[in-house]
């Protein structure tokens, strides 16, 4: 638009110098008028350029328009969080939860950190809420097997409603009554501690069952090395002690039972450190059951 008023102005400028000139004007009147239409054509620039400026402020006004609308959009699916009843409010924080969050996959802490963001969600609406853990697939005996967490919303006194914070959806105890067992947690803080409890039970249990491999391959080596050491005696009770080959034989024997003893002493150190880590894991055990005491 810029290019066109220019080229309008000019051909303006042109076409009057062609009368003027045409038609005998005086040069002094000519000047004069040429002036004003320069002075004309510095107008409509100066005022392309305010143009240009206004339509850029007009684009960052719908930009911030845009974001205000959302901005109040969020306000309003925040307010209708709220329903008529507690459960219907409890309903409508887990659905809302799920749909605004996207996870690649679900594991305990994974489920643990959406269950702590909506327990937070329902005790700012003033529901009493509950963090549960345990296994809804099997039910679990030993807190150390809860590999799953979820919500209990209070709908009504003493009475509490799970929520699926991984689905965004209500479960009722009909549905699914191993909702309704295993471990609760009333705060946070004794929560996150025993998610700390549970990082550190499964790091020791992979560490244990590293150790027995290991125990195992040494175990077997030995049992190999044993079993050598058994036929090298045999030979040896078949050879006289006056036969050359008998005292190469014994030095054989001497090796192979000092390497049956180094397997043995390997196997003793994995074996203690496997009791070592087995008590680590009760000690570990017994603060995640105090937790919930």
């Amino acid at each position: 638009m810029k290019s066109t008023a220019l080229l309008i102005s000019t051909m303006v400028i042109a076409l009057v110098s062609c009368l003027f000139v045409g038609c005998g004007v005086p040069q002094e009147e000519y000047d004069k008028v040429n002036a004003q239409l320069r002075a004309s054509q510095a107008q409509v620039t100066e005022l392309q350029r305010e143009y240009s400026s206004v339509i850029a402020d007009l684009r960052d006004s719908q930009a911030q328009i845009v974001e205000l609308q959302s901005e109040i959009g969020e306000l309003k699916e925040q307010y209708e969080i709220v329903g008529e009843t507690p459960i219907e409010t409890a309903e409508n924080i887990v659905k809302w939860y799920h749909e605004t969050h996207i996870y690649t996959k679900y594991d305990f802490f994974v489920c643990s950190d959406m269950a702590l963001d909506v327990w937070n969600m329902l005790k700012a609406q003033r529901i009493d809420a509950l963090i549960q853990i345990g296994n809804v697939e099997t039910g679990a005996e030993n807190i150390t097997e809860a590999d799953h967490a979820w919500v209990l919303a209070e709908s009504s006194p003493g009475q509490y409603l799970a929520l699926e914070t991984t689905a965004g959806s209500l479960v009722w105890r009909e549905d699914n009554p191993l909702y309704y067992q295993g471990w609760s947690f009333d705060n946070p803080r004794e929560y996150k501690r025993f998610v700390e409890l549970k990082y550190e039970y499964n790091i020791r249990v992979k560490i244990i069952e590293q150790l027995a491999q290991a125990f195992e391959a040494e175990r077997e080596a030995g049992l190999e090395a044993t079993n050598e050491y058994t036929e090298l005696g045999n030979e040896i009770n078949k050879i006289s002690v006056l036969d050359p080959l008998f005292s190469s034989k014994v030095a054989e024997v001497v090796l192979k039972a000092k390497e049956c003893g180094e397997y043995i002493g390997r196997c003793n150190q994995l074996n203690d450190l496997i009791d070592d880590e087995l008590q680590e894991l009760e000690n570990i055990a017994s603060e995640m059951r105090g937790l919930t005491d």
